[in-house]
């Protein structure tokens, strides 16, 4: 595992456009249950073990490890551009920038306005207080006077537009994928950082559970996110800048 650390630390270096795909794997260690691991939400249920399913209160979450390193190297300017599945908005506490992230499934803590489109990043779980998912309504009100939508993603529900098409733009720039703690089995998402290898970029995955594209990795790791992060910023001289004590939720959040 140090010598792949070593191996993805020299290629960063090399690359001028990176970007970080990042799956439920990066949030586990937050103790946030993933879905496809061992204990994960899906295996269960697909072995009618749904009794053994941890469920988890997403306000007591907090960043882990992985949030900020990966926020580090965004600021650091190392990595360009963040894709995340993850509903539990993690990446935008430990302070990485709405702009250099797109949230394709929503997040547990933003809602928007129907009318004017103005977002709201809250210090609780928007979805607690929707009556019915399909309307997305949370029962408070925008400052135009427009009712206020969770941003949740459920199936079968078109990704959020403007976080699709970073994505895909984004992808396509890429000349390196790192994909972090995700079983690639939900498109569009999976897909995404295929786009880089078509112009001869290249991808490291990062899981513990096998992926149907580890043939197609340049690099590939079976490791938790945080353990092999921590190996790569050092390797990059970058272990003692991360900041693991900011949390967006304590500080400016409405």
């Amino acid at each position: 595992i140090q010598e792949k650390a070593k191996q993805l630390a020299t290629m960063m270096k090399q690359s001028k456009h990176i970007v970080m795909y990042t799956g439920a794997g990066i949030s586990t260690s937050a103790k946030i249950p993933d879905y496809r691991g061992p204990k994960g939400v899906w295996t269960l249920r697909e072995l009618n073990r749904e009794k053994e399913i941890q469920y988890f209160d997403i306000e007591q979450a907090l960043p882990a490890f992985g949030h900020y390193a990966i926020t580090h190297l965004v600021k650091k300017g190392y990595v360009k551009f963040v894709v995340s599945t993850n509903l539990d908005g993690l990446h935008r506490r430990s302070g990485m920038g709405a702009d250099k992230l797109a949230e394709l499934h929503g997040n547990s803590y933003k809602e928007s306005c129907f009318k004017c489109g103005k977002e709201y990043l809250r210090g609780f779980d928007t979805y607690k207080t929707v009556k019915d998912y399909r309307t997305h309504i949370t029962g408070r009100k925008c400052s135009c006077g427009g009712d206020l939508k969770d941003t949740i993603i459920h199936f079968g529900e078109n990704l959020p537009e403007k976080d699709l098409l970073q994505s895909v733009a984004h992808s396509k720039a890429a000349d390196l994928a790192i994909v972090l703690g995700t079983s690639m089995k939900v498109s569009p998402a999976c897909n995404l950082p295929l786009k880089c290898l078509e112009k001869g970029g290249k991808m490291c995955i990062v899981n513990l559970q096998k992926t149907d594209y580890d043939s197609k990795s340049e690099l590939r790791v079976f490791s938790k996110t945080d353990e092999f992060l921590k190996l790569v910023l050092e390797y990059l001289g970058e272990l003692d800048n991360v900041d693991t004590s900011y949390d967006a939720l304590s500080s400016n959040w409405n």
